[in-house]
């Protein structure tokens, strides 16, 4: 059977039609499998913080990460300067200076340290780092998110 070129054409058209569109199915289905997973890990990070909903993390700075083994969330309220070790409440203390501020808490052995510095720029804003016996944790978590 010979085919002309444009029929040939059309058979090569439609063969790349299907492709893509099998192409773009496998994307969103890829998209909305991303998008459960963040909803499943939000959720969970609201019912272990027991907040109503997200929409107050703004007011929170979370660090998440993994301590011997086991993961573990510190969290700072920032209009209250409470610190929360795996959800629950610890003591700390908070010294103020013109460079910005430290809050020391402990938990067992383990020393815990937050500073906050004040960006470079104007719109940077307020820094916050978290150090556990003095060793650095890198944020997890972007704010408002």
């Amino acid at each position: 059977m010979d085919y002309s070129s444009h029929e040939m054409s059309v058979i090569l058209t439609a063969c790349k039609n299907s492709r893509q569109r099998a192409i773009e199915k496998a994307l969103k289905k890829k998209a909305e499998k991303k998008r459960l997973k963040r909803e499943a890990a939000r959720n969970q990070l609201t019912e272990k913080l027991g907040l109503d909903d997200l929409e107050d993390v703004h007011n929170l700075k979370i660090w998440t990460f993994m301590l011997n083994g086991e993961p573990t969330s510190v969290v700072l309220h920032l209009d209250t300067l409470e610190v929360a070790w795996n959800g629950d409440q610890v003591e700390s203390t908070s010294d103020f200076c013109h460079c910005g501020s430290t809050i020391d808490f402990k938990i067992g052995a383990r020393h815990g340290q937050i500073t906050t510095t004040s960006g470079s720029r104007p719109k940077d804003g307020l820094i916050y780092s978290l150090t556990i016996d003095g060793s650095i944790v890198p944020d997890s978590m972007q704010d408002n998110e």
